[in-house]
């Protein structure tokens, strides 16, 4: 399968989200978990996994909330970002573009400082034209 995003238009997506002040690790992996760009991520990998699994889950999801619809596409649902908080740290999850996701990881007490460039950083991506984002075909 063709990624969503070329890989190294990924991975100077993850090292300028990496970047950002508050921005501990940054992974943008494909909707099959596959990593397609990181920056400072011990383990790549089993972010892009997790990212992928929780991503593939909220875009199942209504936009009212209805869970009756887990694990199934409905119509009209939609999602573009998330913040996950746990006992491991604080995340953020942003599609970027059709099967491709953006997975950060922030430091403490600074998610409402990264949102802000995030989101930015995702609406630019995702309005970069598909065709411009293929790789090109030998």
């Amino acid at each position: 399968m063709d990624a969503a995003i070329p890989r190294e238009l990924a991975s100077r997506i993850a090292a300028t989200a990496a970047g950002i002040e508050g921005v501990r690790s940054a992974v943008v992996c494909s909707a099959e978990g596959d990593v397609l760009g990181a920056a400072r991520s011990e383990e790549p990998s089993k972010d892009a996994a997790l990212a992928s699994f929780v991503a593939v889950r909220a875009e199942a999801l209504p936009v009212d909330g209805d869970l009756r619809g887990m694990g199934k596409q409905l119509a009209g649902s939609t999602f573009s970002h998330m913040s996950i908080v746990g006992s491991s740290g604080e995340s953020a999850l942003y599609h970027l573009a059709p099967g491709a996701y953006l997975s950060v990881r922030i430091a403490p007490g600074r998610s409402a400082m990264t949102a802000g460039p995030l989101a930015a950083l995702a609406r630019r991506v995702s309005t970069v034209p598909e065709s411009t984002m293929r790789s090109p075909q030998p």
